[in-house]
C-alpha cells in the first residue's frame, strides 16, 4: 500500500514539471486589462431671463363668535376677490383654490382655563398672472375686495427652453475649455467623452428699487408697486473626457 502512494506521489510531480516546462518563458498566465486615462471637469453655464409669469397666494381669514357669521363673511370676501380678479381679464383657470379652513379657538383666563371660543375661517387661492404689468392693480384691488393676506409673490418663466438651451451649451463649451487646457499642459491629447451629468436650477435675482425699463420696471406706479426683476437659469455639468 505504501508502494502504491509513493508512486502515485511521483507521477504527480512529473506531471505537473512537464506542465511548468511546456509553458513559454516570460508569458503570464493571467489577462492584462488596459487601463484608459480619463479627466473629469466641470462646466458651468447661466443666462439671464425677465419673467414673464406670476404666481401669488391671495386670501382672506375671518374671526367671530358664530361660525355660522364667519364662513358667511368670509365666503362674500372671497366672492369679492374673485369678482376683482375677473374684472381685470384673470381667466378661471388662473384661479385655484388652494386652501380652505374653518376651526374653532379657544381663549383662556390667566389660571389656563377656557373662558371661551371663537371661530376662524380662511380661503386662499393661487392665482397665476400672465399679465406682469397687471399684476400692481391686481394686488391692490384683491385687497379693496376683501383679501387681508398676500403671500408667496413668485416670478417665473413660462418657457424656459431656449434659455436652458443657452445655459447647457454655455456649461459644456466651459467644462471643453477647461479639459483642452489641462491636457494642453501636460502634453497630451483630449480624446472623445466617457462620462455625463447635468443639473440646473431657476433662481430669482431680487431687485429693491423699480427704477427704469424692461424686467426692472414696476408693475404700475399707480398702484401697488410690484418689480419682477431678473432670474437666472443656471446649468452646471460634469464631464469625464478619454485622455490620449
Amino acid at each position: 500500500m505504501k508502494t502504491k502512494t509513493i508512486l502515485l506521489l511521483i507521477s504527480l510531480i512529473g506531471i505537473i514539471a512537464m506542465a511548468a516546462c511546456s509553458a513559454p518563458s516570460g508569458v503570464s498566465t493571467s489577462p492584462s486589462t488596459a487601463v484608459t486615462r480619463t479627466v473629469n471637469v466641470n462646466g458651468y453655464g447661466e443666462v439671464y431671463v425677465t419673467p414673464d409669469v406670476a404666481y401669488v397666494n391671495i386670501g382672506v381669514q375671518n374671526q367671530g363668535d358664530s361660525v355660522t357669521t364667519v364662513l358667511d363673511d368670509n365666503t362674500t370676501q372671497a366672492q369679492g376677490i374673485r369678482t376683482a380678479l375677473a374684472a381685470l381679464g384673470v381667466a378661471d383657470k388662473d384661479i385655484q383654490t388652494s386652501g380652505f379652513n374653518v376651526y374653532p379657538n379657544n381663549t383662556y383666563d390667566t389660571n389656563g382655563q377656557i373662558t371661551g371660543t371663537y371661530y376662524v375661517a380662511s380661503n386662499t387661492v393661487y392665482v397665476t398672472v400672465r399679465d406682469l404689468s397687471k399684476l400692481g392693480k391686481i394686488l391692490d384691488a384683491t385687497v379693496k375686495g376683501g383679501a387681508n393676506t398676500i403671500n408667496s409673490i413668485t416670478f417665473s418663466v413660462l418657457d424656459e427652453s431656449k434659455a436652458l438651451e443657452q445655459a447647457r451649451q454655455l456649461a459644456v463649451e466651459d467644462a471643453q475649455s477647461q479639459a483642452q487646457q489641462l491636457v494642453d499642459l501636460t502634453g497630451a491629447k483630449l480624446g472623445p467623452v466617457q462620462f455625463i451629468s447635468i443639473s440646473s436650477s431657476q433662481v430669482p435675482i431680487p431687485i429693491y428699487e423699480g427704477k427704469g425699463g424692461g424686467g426692472y420696471a414696476a408693475a404700475n406706479t399707480s398702484s401697488v408697486p410690484v418689480s419682477s426683476g431678473q432670474m437666472t437659469i443656471s446649468v452646471n455639468v460634469n464631464i469625464t473626457y478619454e485622455i490620449k
